[in-house]
């Protein structure tokens, strides 16, 4: 059976299997191993997951929507979005514990797992106060990268104080010292484009960029989004912080219109936004 307690294993061997090459596994309650095409009982053909083995409809529905991503050659950066039916991740004062179904945590934690890097901006740090690891499935868990503009993170947030290793991008000259991290100066002329640039070097093949709002729409002005993924409870807010602040359009036909698939997940949907193909 897959659970959380293996998803992050059976994540792990697939992200490291060939790409292009069907694959076939043996899933067993404590252990994954790869396995011949007769004595396995998970198996992916095509890019899409076959199963004979007792699953949850969680659990499918998250492979369905993860192994796809994982089996795709190319470099791929994900931003990821948790928001209401109305378009907001939180509400004026920052609170946004929950507006997603809690159970959409291990699929958020699964997502991470099959990500290189993780992208966030400091206001995210500063609300939400996040390990941004995979302990939810016991997952590999990603380089950290912060935006902080200002280097206004201190070392009393979560990241800072638990030995993982984090890269904060900046454009400030100030000379502080935090935990467990390399601090990159940028000029502040082009931060973005520099940013980009700095990214790129670092050679990661999956980047997820998990918040907040201004980054996220940052990057994708700057066409550095690949997939633009929404995760969709069916609640109403009504008024809040927005999930994307887009430069602004002066006529419809400049809209973004990209491919786009739909996935159920429980009670919410994956919307996911094709930008860059």
């Amino acid at each position: 059976m897959i659970t959380s307690k293996n998803i992050g294993i059976l994540l792990n061997l697939i992200k490291n299997s060939k790409k292009s090459s069907d694959l076939y596994l043996l899933v067993k309650k404590n252990s994954i191993s790869y396995s011949s095409k007769g004595k396995s009982n998970f198996y992916i053909k095509k890019h899409s997951p076959e199963y004979k083995i007792k699953i949850s409809k969680f659990y499918q529905s998250i492979l369905n929507i993860l192994v796809p991503i994982i089996k795709n050659n190319k470099r791929l950066v994900i931003a990821q979005i948790g928001q209401s039916i109305d378009g907001r991740i939180a509400l004026r004062n920052g609170n946004s514990h929950y507006i997603n179904n809690p159970k959409s945590i291990i699929y958020l934690h699964c997502l991470r797992s099959i990500s290189d890097a993780i992208i966030v901006g400091s206001n995210t740090i500063k609300k939400d106060n996040p390990l941004l690891t995979t302990r939810k499935i016991k997952g590999t868990n990603p380089k950290r990268i912060i935006i902080d503009g200002s280097l206004s993170l201190n070392n009393n947030y979560k990241i800072f104080n638990d030995g993982n290793e984090n890269i904060i991008f900046t454009k400030s000259s100030r000379k502080i010292r935090l935990n467990n991290s390399t601090i990159i100066r940028l000029n502040e002329k082009n931060f973005t484009k520099n940013l980009i640039k700095q990214l790129n070097k670092l050679k990661c093949k999956n980047i997820l960029v998990e918040g907040g709002s201004k980054t996220i729409s940052e990057l994708i002005n700057n066409q550095y989004i690949d997939i633009l993924q929404f995760m969709i409870a069916p609640i109403l807010i009504g008024s809040g912080i927005n999930s994307l602040n887009l430069k602004e359009i002066s006529n419809l036909n400049k809209a973004i219109r990209p491919k786009c698939n739909f996935n159920e997940l429980e009670n919410e949907i994956i919307v996911n936004l094709f930008l860059n193909s």
